[in-house]
């Protein structure tokens, strides 16, 4: 997709919200997290090349597993100022951490950005996704049982290394297994099922072992992708690859044309204290994780592309609107997700084609 067409779709997607306030919204949620996130994970980590995410390991692991812990910390602390709980506090920082690659990958696969600087920003999406969730159910879960104390966050912490360990592991090992089981057949139709039940099934394995799903879903789609350039013998047709282009295509478009519907415009500051809090904070964190966890030697416009890549959107949007009724400070958190995400998908639109533009030359 072309980033005009995203904010078509998004644009769309408020205008019928408009006509019929909230009629997405609990659909929203449960179709992001389990219908939609895996197969755009998946697609998203097939094209992906593990020898670039070898290399670049150590930035993509600085700004997906500190960068989350910084920008929720950073998050909690703003709202701390405004006299809301540490655990809520700590609950809106883990939601607002996520952020959406979507619209960021579209730009990068038009203007052929730089392989490095693409897998490291696509890398830094994924994997933060996968922490930010891993973290917002932890926090959740320590909340409602009252125990949002800091003992109960290390556990957490530790709970969230585990599932994703769990998760890579359990996603590397289904991939192994259905490469060998594609070895002994050239059928179209069977390879794209094959590739279905890894995206898939990965994801719904590990939730149901408690491990990261998102973790296991992008292994898979590595992993997968990497017996299918090295095993003579196993090749994926151009079907399958069209396949997943125009699943995703469609996935995308279905996605933000949700995300404008479940927007809610007019409650964007319903909490101005919280929101506003919670906008300065994220822009704050966003200038920091750029600046100082973007660990290596990369050119200033490298660093700008970063910093501007942290969009929120589906995902934060669908953690907030699962949030159980009972959650403390939850409109406040809904309210403020609304407005972060519209404010990143706004400064984002209109920023990132000139940003990435600048880096594209400075390759040259």
């Amino acid at each position: 997709m072309k980033l005009w067409q995203i904010l078509l779709a998004v644009v769309a997607g408020v205008g019928y919200g408009l006509i019929e306030p909230g009629r997405f919204a609990d659909a929203f949620g449960r179709a992001t997290l389990y219908v939609f996130l895996p197969l755009l994970l998946f697609e998203a980590a097939w094209n992906l090349d593990y020898r670039v995410i070898l290399r670049q390991w150590l930035p993509i692991a600085m700004l997906a597993g500190p960068g989350v812990l910084l920008t929720a910390l950073l998050v909690a602390g703003a709202l701390a100022i405004v006299r809301v709980p540490f655990g809520p506090a700590l609950l809106a920082g883990a939601i607002l951490s996520a952020t959406d690659p979507i619209a960021v990958v579209a730009v990068f696969r038009r203007l052929q950005v730089p392989k490095t600087l693409a897998t490291i920003v696509e890398c830094e999406s994924l994997f933060n996704d996968a922490v930010a969730v891993a973290l917002y159910r932890g926090v959740l879960a320590a909340l409602l049982l009252g125990a949002a104390s800091g003992g109960a966050i290390a556990l957490v912490a530790a709970d969230t290394v585990g599932g994703a360990a769990g998760g890579a592991i359990l996603g590397v090992l289904l991939a192994f297994a259905l490469a060998r089981a594609l070895r002994a057949t050239a059928d179209v139709r069977i390879q794209i099922i094959a590739t279905l039940v890894c995206a898939y099934g990965a994801y719904f394995a590990a939730d149901l072992l408690r491990f990261s799903g998102i973790f296991a879903t992008i292994a898979s789609g590595i992993a997968l992708r990497y017996y299918e350039r090295s095993w003579v013998s196993l090749r994926l047709a151009a079907d399958v690859e069209r396949f997943w282009d125009l699943g995703a295509r469609l996935a995308n478009v279905l996605v933000f044309f949700m995300v404008g519907a479940a927007l809610q415009v007019e409650r964007a500051l319903a909490a101005p204290a919280f929101t506003i809090a919670c906008l300065i904070a994220i822009a704050i964190a966003r200038i920091a994780v750029a600046g100082f966890l973007l660990v290596g030697s990369y050119p200033r416009e490298w660093v700008d592309v970063v910093r501007v890549a942290g969009m929120r959107g589906a995902l934060c949007l669908a953690l907030a609107l699962a949030l159980p009724a009972t959650t403390p400070y939850r409109e406040a958190i809904v309210d403020a997700t609304f407005a972060v995400s519209l404010a990143t998908l706004a400064i984002s639109g209109f920023t990132i084609v000139p940003v990435v533009r600048r880096a594209v030359r400075r390759r040259g």
